[in-house]
Formats: structure tokens, C-alpha cells, sequence
């Protein structure tokens, strides 16, 4: 306090020197800055400075504190405001000697501060970034760090840290297939680590998407990031989008493109395991009709209702897909001839009866053409056209009938001698 006026808190040196004399404050680093007389032109400047800020200086002895920018922060000094003082060489040194040791804890001071700003931003940073995060020891599984987030869905700080992740969060890792993330140990230091993504389930049901990778602890020691987001939402709107992309709009029964795709892991499955089965084509006797004289609407009303029919049947026959328009294909994996006759009978009996629909019963019968699977080496596409054949010659010889090959490289040829008819 001067004369009931207060020193500023802080001032910019641009405003009173030039970007050389600066520069040559900076070089000087480590020495006494002796302002003394107004004939120097910096110690001119620096005694305007204070005395405008209501000090009335005569007399700076200053020195400056660098950073690693090199740039002065601050100064540290002794003021005579009463007249100037000529000092000697030796009052100059015992002053820088003062002076440095001040400035040296004004230093540590603000790398202190400094340190603190930097880690209280960076845990507020960590706990509001939306993610779940813990670090720990490679070797030991030991949790050294956790966030808020993470800590809280597991009881709070006290019951993570310190605690072994491993048991902590088993069944969390690893999931969907992926290797450990624990095996991605670093040979040598400096060495970059493989970054692993992988999806897990936690016990309530919610899906995350988790990071790791190895790094090198502030003590030293091998340690491991994990990070993980709630992507719940996403695996839900995924499900439903491959829901979308894989079935029938109308009749909701798989469709054309998931039953390509199921039809060759079947066989992959068949050939693994030495099972055999069924592949039937089924196309509706003159739908066509039926929505010429009784209109669309009930045509896709009695699409739906044989697609209700033939989801609730799923056990007797096996999965069945709409194909296109008015025709379905059966996939029966794991049966074997025991089973056929009773596939072909559940179909034939309820299509020969009319389908009760909102207005009215309408009639709709079958023609149904099948393939038998003895083992999965037969391409898919020879199965489809052997039992597509089939189904025409069902067609050809009177609709509503059943007919089938037991290889799909022979001509199609009626089961037990002639195709069954109503």
C-alpha cells in the first residue's frame, strides 16, 4: 500500500516495453534487474510503470521469474519510492541473492497451483466425459484409479479402489469374442500399445463398449486403461434395424436374405455334425385370384394369417421364411425320414381347410416341393432349384399336392409314388 493506494495484482509488460526489450529481461535469467536512474531507458520505463500505479518509485531492484516458455510471469523486487539509490556491488548481489530465493518459491508455488488447476480439470474432465474409467496394474489387477462414473455403479470409491478388476468386474471383459486385453503387454519400453475394443452386458442389462490398452503409470509401473460408454441405446436400435433388414414387413416371418444366410450356416452345421434334413419351397395355388376378386387387403390379410399359422407351427416343421410374393420355403434342420410324413401332413391338413380371415373363410390351398439334406456339402443355390423343380411338378400335375427328391442332383419324383392331393 502506497499513500492509500494498492499495487496492481498484475500488468502487461507489451504495454510499457518492446518486444526486444522483453526479450532482453528473458536472457538476463538468474540476474538481478538494477533499475536506479531514469537515464536508463528500461529503468525509465519500469519506474514510469510503478509510479502510475501509485507507487512513486525512485529506486527497482527486480528478478524476473521465468517459465519454460520463456516468458516472465512475475517479478520480484525492492522498491524505493523516497529518491534513488546507487548500490553497491556488493548490496547488489547480497539483493539478488534474497531476491532469488524468494523468486525460486514464488516458482515452485505456481507450478504448484499450477499442478492442482491441471489435475482438478482433468478429474473434471474424466468424470463428466460421459465414461467409465479405471486404471490397473498390469500384473496385479489391483484398481489404482477409477472415475466417479465406474465407481459409482459399483458401490462408490471405497469398494473399488484397491480391489482386484479381475474379480471385480468378471464377466465384463473379454466379451464378443475378443482376446484378453490383458495379453497386450508391450516388449521394451516405448513401445505403443494395441488399443482393444469389445462390447459386454452388465447384470442389469445394459450394453457397454469398453477400450484398453497398456501404458506406463506415473510410478513406473505397467498398467492398464480401461474405458467404456453405454451404448445400450445403439445395440438397440441395431437389433431392430437387422430385425428390419431381416424380416417380412408384412407377414413379419424371416425373409428371402435371412434365409440365404441361415440356410448356409444349416449347412455348415450339417457338415460339422453329420446331421441331415429338409429344405421344402411352398407357393400358394391361385393367390392371384384371390386378390383379383376379393382385393388386396384380404390377400395380404390371408399372408398374414398363414404366416401366423406357420410361425406357431415352427416345432413340428422348422423355421419357415417368405420367400417372395406367395411363396415360403421351409428350412428343417436335424430331422430325419420319421419326421417327413409328419411335416407333410401338418401342411397339407390345414391349408385343405379355408382360412377364417376378418370378413370371411377363404379358401387357399398348397404346392409344396422338397429336398432332402443328407449332409451339408450340396451348394445351397442346387438345393433351392432342386426343390423350386419339385414344387412345379406339383403344379403341373393338379396343385395342392407335395412332392420331393431325395437328391438334389435327380430329377424331382413324387414321394411314395405320386404326389398326394386333396
Amino acid at each position: 500500500h502506497f499513500k492509500g493506494q494498492n499495487l496492481k495484482d498484475e500488468f502487461f509488460l507489451a504495454d510499457c516495453l518492446s518486444h526486444d526489450e522483453i526479450e532482453s529481461l528473458v536472457k538476463r535469467t538468474g540476474e538481478i534487474v538494477y533499475l536506479n536512474s531514469r537515464k536508463n531507458e528500461m529503468g525509465s520505463k519500469f519506474l514510469e510503470l510503478f509510479s502510475d500505479m501509485g507507487s512513486a518509485a525512485q529506486t527497482l531492484v527486480m528478478v524476473p521469474v521465468i517459465f519454460e516458455n520463456q516468458f516472465p510471469i512475475a517479478f520480484v523486487g525492492l522498491m524505493d519510492r523516497r529518491h534513488p539509490i546507487r548500490l553497491s556491488k556488493r548490496e547488489i548481489n547480497d539483493a539478488d541473492a534474497v531476491l532469488s530465493v524468494l523468486a525460486g518459491h514464488i516458482k515452485t508455488r505456481v507450478y504448484r497451483k499450477r499442478l492442482e488447476y491441471a489435475h482438478e480439470s482433468m478429474k473434471s474432465i474424466v468424470n463428466n466425459a460421459g465414461l467409465d474409467i479405471y486404471v490397473s496394474d498390469y500384473h496385479t489387477g489391483e484398481i489404482i484409479f477409477v472415475n466417479e462414473s465406474m465407481a459409482g455403479r459399483y458401490g462408490g470409491m471405497e469398494r473399488v479402489l484397491g480391489k482386484n478388476c479381475r474379480e471385480l468386474f468378471a464377466g465384463n471383459e473379454g466379451g464378443t469374442g475378443e482376446r484378453d486385453p490383458r495379453e497386450d503387454a508391450p516388449e521394451g519400453e516405448g513401445r505403443g500399445s494395441r488399443v482393444y475394443m469389445w462390447d459386454y452386458q452388465d447384470p442389469d442389462g445394459r450394453w457397454y463398449r469398453a477400450l484398453s490398452s497398456v501404458f506406463r503409470w506415473t510410478d513406473g509401473r505397467l498398467a492398464r486403461v480401461v474405458s467404456g460408454i453405454d451404448i445400450t441405446e445403439n445395440k438397440r436400435n441395431e437389433e431392430l434395424i437387422r430385425k428390419m433388414a431381416e424380416n417380412d414387413t408384412l407377414t413379419s416371418l424371416p425373409n428371402r436374405r435371412k434365409f440365404v444366410a441361415d440356410l448356409a450356416e444349416g449347412l455348415v452345421r450339417m457338415r460339422k455334425h453329420g446331421t441331415t434334413g429338409y429344405l421344402f419351397f411352398m407357393d400358394l395355388d391361385d393367390f392371384k385370384q384371390i386378390n383379383d376378386t376379393l382385393g388386396h387387403l384380404t390377400g395380404d390379410e390371408l399372408l398374414c394369417t398363414i404366416g401366423d399359422f406357420l410361425k406357431g407351427a415352427r416345432e413340428t416343421v422348422g423355421v419357415t421364411y417368405r420367400y417372395g410374393g406367395d411363396e415360403f420355403v421351409i428350412l428343417a434342420e436335424d430331422r430325419g425320414p420319421e419326421d417327413l410324413a409328419l411335416i407333410r401332413d401338418t401342411l397339407l391338413d390345414r391349408f385343405n381347410a379355408p382360412w377364417n380371415l376378418k370378413e370371411q373363410p377363404v379358401p387357399c390351398k398348397i404346392s409344396i416341393g422338397a429336398v432332402a439334406i443328407p449332409d451339408g456339402d450340396t451348394p445351397a443355390e442346387v438345393l433351392i432349384r432342386a426343390a423350386d423343380i419339385a414344387m412345379y411338378e406339383v403344379k403341373r400335375d393338379g396343385k395342392h399336392g407335395f412332392r420331393m427328391v431325395n437328391r438334389a442332383s435327380e430329377e424331382a419324383m413324387p414321394a411314395a409314388g405320386a404326389p398326394r392331393r386333396a
